[in-house]
């Protein structure tokens, strides 16, 4: 129990499922994380200038489709990222991804395993004009999760 709010693994889960991964890690006392293998994606990132990650998560239990500030464990080493869960409507996708933008990284890691660790949501997945805009945004998105990983950087919970 915290305060008011009785602790059960059915809220905790349905944070998660809302995307609520902050709120979450209070409950969990942790991030919550999933792993999977970086697979083949369409290389889109990469095209944009932004070289993701795709992951075939190893949990059933997905946040909410987004963007969100990650910490990634890779090989005994943590990074900092901001992960996409969605459709890539910008796109007309109809598949499902996982993919992560690992900052300051660009190694091929295709077959590895990679820990994600959600720290915060950032917004919704929405549809652009056209890849311009996009990237416009990814760079926004990128500056916030980078404010968000350094101002939790000394969290208990979250770092």
């Amino acid at each position: 129990k915290a305060g008011d709010i009785v602790i059960s693994s059915t809220l905790t889960r349905n944070l998660i499922l809302a995307g609520r991964v902050k709120e979450a890690a209070l409950y969990l006392g942790r991030p919550y994380n999933l792993s999977g293998e970086v697979i083949a994606g369409h290389r889109r990132g990469r095209a944009l200038g932004f070289p993701t990650a795709n992951l075939r998560p190893d949990k059933a239990l997905i946040p909410a489709r987004g963007i969100y500030a990650v910490r990634l464990l890779l090989a005994g080493k943590q990074r900092h990222g901001v992960l996409n869960i969605g459709f890539k409507p910008t796109f007309s996708d109809s598949a499902l991804s996982v993919e992560a933008y690992i900052f300051d990284f660009d190694e091929d890691i295709y077959g590895q395993t990679l820990e994600v660790l959600f720290i915060n949501r950032i917004r919704d997945e929405i549809k652009f004009d056209g890849p311009d805009r996009l990237v416009e945004q990814i760079r926004r998105d990128v500056e916030r999760a980078r404010e968000i990983l350094n101002q939790t950087s000394g969290d208990p919970i979250l770092s």
